[in-house]
């Protein structure tokens, strides 16, 4: 649990990283979604392909 610690923050700014976040890792499981079905590949056999079964 985080605690407040009474320090004034630009939370614009902690918004603005938080979303950039979010939206690398939709990018990037975009871009894995799309080369695994062009390879034909299940996510099990990909797992495995990449040894994460």
């Amino acid at each position: 649990m985080e605690t407040n610690d009474h320090k004034i923050r630009d939370y614009s700014a902690t918004l603005n990283a938080k979303f950039d976040e979010e939206a690398y890792t939709f990018y990037t499981s975009k871009i894995i979604l799309d080369a695994r079905k062009k390879a034909h590949l299940t996510q099990e056999e990909l797992a495995k392909r990449i040894g994460a079964d």
